[in-house]
Parts: C-alpha cells; structure tokens; sequence
C-alpha cells in the first residue's frame, strides 16, 4: 500500500525540503510505501534539498508572473552564487521586482497546498497548451513516459524534472532584488538557512552568462525541446557546427589578447574547476598563439604535486588532493621566476601510479617569442604567481556555464553538466566506475568552493566551455555507467536523479563532433595527446 510521503510523517518544517529512502530521492508529494522504516531527511543547505527549494520558489515566481500578467513571460535563467537569476522578457526589473517580492510572500503566509498529478502525457500537454508553456509542451513531445508528473497551485499548471515542496508556506526565506537586465532569487545562507545569502559581486562571471545568453539566441536552441527537436528533424549538423565555431572565435579573440601584451606576458594561466575543460582549452589556445607568431610552452601543475604521503589531509583525515597545499608551490613559483628571467630549469614529472615525482626531468628555457602556459585548479591563486608582476601574467577562468535550460523555469545546474563530463572520463580513462566518482564529488565540490571560484574575478578573461549539444552526446556515453548502480548502494539515489535527467535529451551520435573539440576531452576521438 502507498502513500504521500507528507502523509505517512505528517507536517513537515523549514528547513527540511526532501528525503531519501532505501537509497532513492522522495518529495513529499510522491507515494511511498507506507511501511517504510527509514527516512533520511534533507534540507535547504546543500543537495538534492537545495534543488528542491530553488525549483519551488521557482514554480511560485512563475504562478505569481502570471497572476499579476498574463503577458509577462517570466525564466529562471542559471544560478548566480547563491541567488538564482532570472527575467521578464522586455521588462525593467526595477519596476516589477518589488511586486513580485509581496504577491510571492503573500501566497507564502496562505500556506497554500501544492498537488502533483500523475497524467497521461496527452492530457498533461492539454494543460501545459491552456497555460501557453510551448517550451514544456515540446519537451514533453519527446519523453518516453505515458504517465508524467505536473504541479498544480490554484489552477496553475507546470510540469518539473524533481520534487517540489508541499505547501508554500515552507518558503520560509528568501528575496528578489533587481539585477539589470533581469532580477536575483535570493536563497537561504548555507550555513545558517535563517538568513539570508549574501547577494555575490562577479561581474565577469556575469557578463561571460549573458555572452553565452547572446549565443543561444543566434543558435535558436533555447532548452532541452529546441535541442531534441533539431536532432529529431536532422538538423542539428548546421548548429554544432556553429557552436564549434563560437568556441573557435573566442579563443582567437583571446589569443589576439594576449598577442597585444606580448612585449610583457610571459605567463598564461588557465585555471577552472573539475571537468571544466581547461586542458582542451589550454591546448587550442597553444594553437591560436602559435598562429599569431608566439611560441607557447605548457607547464602542467599535476607535474608539481608533492609526494602522496605528503598530501595534506581533510577534516575526515583524508588525503585532500583539492588542497592548494597538495601542490609544490615553492618550487613552481621559483621555477616561473628562473624562466621569466631567461634561466633553465629542470621541470619535474609525477608519477601518478607511485605517488611520487620520478627522477627523470625536462629540461625548459625561454627563448624570446616563447609564453609559458600554466594549466591547472590552481593557477589564478596568487599564492602561486607571488613575487611576478602582474604585466607578467594573463589570467584566463574556464568553466561550463550551462547556455541550455530544460524549459523556462526548470534550470539545468553547472555542475551537474561538469559531473556527466566526469564521469564518462573517469571511467573511459582512470578506471572508476560512477559509485567512485559520485562518492568524490562533495568533496571536489568543497574544494571548488575554497580554493578555484574565490578566485574567479581575478581572471583578464572567462571561456564558457559548454556546449549547448553536448548533454545529448554524453548521455549515450553516461546512461550504461549510472545504470550499473545497485539500488542497495548509497549513491542509487544520485544516479537515479542524473538517469532522470539526462532522459530529457535525444541521444545524439558524436559522428560530427570535430576531434578538437571540448567534448572529445571525455567522449574520447580527440586528436591532442592528453
């Protein structure tokens, strides 16, 4: 026998949002067995209960857009620190953000019921067609279930990728403050879910997600349904190929960057976070420089990693290879500062099956046109470039902003693109299977947060590496890897959670994916040397 799971444990408080049970993901709106004997709760902090937060607050900021206009066409474009960033199509921000603000809490202090309805597609897509959402109905085209989930608040349909919270009146914290051209959602602070986050000043970062905005609306493809749509009717070949092309000119407006400081850079830093394919990048911007007569040679930072048994250690007592301290940054540094001068030095190699650096060294002098690139999590902290004047240096931030959302409010996070990226590579080219790089991924996540995006906003210049067709390839390459998983295990519920996700996509054959392409850094096919 089942039921709601907001049945079986009664009322349920901020901050909890979610649940885990025998290792897969539950709302409070789902049905469960009602013998279940374990329920792990999650909440607003981090996760799968961060998400389910963000979607409701999203679900409510759309039923009020459409409350006070039915006009108004209201999306949830990415995440922006912790603050969700979203617009009202040719609207000032200033004008509506106050009103949206007090009907959102207005509808929080009702405390009014959320339903979800499990309907056949065809009538799901009748409601979706009454509420004018084109975008879901073309998703839901394309997704092979008879039954589908749609949430409903007071007549207002919409359909969602995960749970939703049961009642409005859980949306104990939040703001929406004016962001031009668009507004801010302002989630609860992580570490204390009482107050606020602290709004976040990136104005690179920023400006490189509306560069990106810019390239979705000349490609046409706006989310998930545009994408499967062009796969469908044949015609993705012309869009790759531009969004190749897009990559391509950017890396040459950046080598011409670095072209006109030649008489000064001497040091190229690429830095980013997992996944974010910064060596790809590093490799065809060596390209680009060599084109405009500059002679580039690379210094890896995995080449400087101390010693296994001298990696620091985490909190939990183990071995932290996130940790800048994981790095021989002495010798890197003294190292830079002999090349700058036009010395040799004897640049070591790590050997990753032993954990300790070999005796064998490569030998490394400048000669004039030549410009040193540093790749690595690590190359924007300024611990490692200390003592080098900064006319020395030009610094590069690389990440996947996700371009691609699955429908208007229904966003598709960074990190799960860069953790797909992994988990393909991990298993094609270091031999861990999805468990393993699940159960890695807090903890690169946490040494993301300390010691890459602090850094961010130091760069001369960010590279957004996604690419708007790359979740469709992947997922053919990902689905067999997550789908191994025993349900008995811990990290069922996460797998579970990407197989759901990465079903919103045609599968997408890498046939026309060209071998120095970003994507080739995981799927394998590339035509550099890694």
């Amino acid at each position: 026998m089942k039921k709601r799971l907001i049945d079986i444990v009664g009322k349920v408080e901020y901050p909890i949002t979610c649940a885990i049970i025998k290792n897969q993901l539950a709302g409070f709106l789902d049905e469960v067995e009602t013998d279940v004997k374990t329920i792990e709760f999650l909440d607003v902090r981090f996760g799968e209960g961060r998400r389910t937060y963000e979607r409701t607050l999203a679900f409510l900021s759309a039923y009020v857009a459409r409350n006070l206009n039915p006009n108004w066409h209201l999306s949830i474009k990415h995440s922006y620190g912790d603050t969700l960033y979203g617009e009202i199509e040719g609207e000032d921000p200033a004008k509506y953000a106050d009103v949206l603000l007090r009907e959102m809490k207005k509808v929080v202090r009702e405390d009014a019921e959320i339903e979800k309805l499990e309907l056949p597609k065809e009538d799901v897509i009748e409601k979706l067609r009454d509420e004018g959402r084109v975008d879901d109905i073309k998703l839901l085209k394309f997704l092979s279930r008879y039954h589908i989930p749609i949430y409903t608040l007071k007549n207002f349909f919409a359909y969602f990728a995960g749970p939703l919270l049961p009642r409005t009146g859980l949306l104990k914290v939040f703001d929406i403050v004016p962001y031009p051209p668009g507004f801010l959602i302002v989630l609860p602070d992580r570490e204390n879910p009482e107050k606020l986050a602290t709004i976040p000043h990136r104005e690179k970062l920023f400006h490189t997600f509306q560069e990106s905005k810019e390239w979705v609306k000349i490609l046409g493809v706006n989310y998930v349904g545009d994408l499967n749509e062009l796969i469908a009717n044949g015609k993705i070949s012309e869009m790759l190929k531009i969004q190749e092309a897009f990559h391509d000119k950017k890396i040459a407006q950046i080598a011409d960057m670095i072209y006109k400081r030649r008489e000064s850079v001497r040091v190229v830093l690429i830095a980013g976070p997992s996944s974010s394919g910064k060596t790809t990048f590093a490799k065809r911007l060596r390209i680009h420089l060599r084109v405009v007569g500059l002679n580039p040679v690379t210094l890896s930072t995995d080449n400087y990693f101390v010693d296994r048994e001298k990696t620091p250690l985490d909190e939990n007592g183990e071995p932290d290879y996130e940790s800048f301290e994981a790095i021989d940054h002495e010798l890197l540094r003294k190292h830079l500062a002999m090349l700058i001068r036009g010395e040799e030095v004897q640049i070591p190699k790590f050997n990753f099956h032993t954990g300790h650096r070999s005796n064998k060294t490569i030998p490394l002098k400048l000669e004039k046109d030549d410009i040193v690139i540093i790749e690595g999590i690590h190359a924007l902290n300024p611990r490692l470039t200390e003592g080098i004047s900064d006319e020395n240096k030009f610094r590069i931030y690389v990440s996947a902003l996700t371009q691609l959302n699955i429908d208007a409010i229904n966003r598709i996070p960074t990190r799960d693109t860069r953790l797909i990226r992994r988990l393909v590579r991990d298993m094609k080219y270091r031999g861990h299977d999805a468990k393993t790089t699940i159960q890695m991924w807090p903890k690169v996540q946490r040494g993301e947060e300390r010691w890459i995006f602090p850094y961010q906003e130091e760069a001369d210049v960010m590279f957004n590496s996604a690419l708007v067709h790359e979740l469709a390839v992947l997922k053919i390459y990902a689905e067999p890897i997550l789908r191994v998983l025993d349900s008995s295990e811990r990290e069922y519920a996460e797998a579970l959670r990407l197989l759901n996700f990465l079903s919103h996509f045609m599968g997408l054959l890498p046939d026309e994916i060209p071998p120095t392409s970003i994507v080739r850094e995981f799927i394998g096919g590339s035509s550099f040397k890694y």
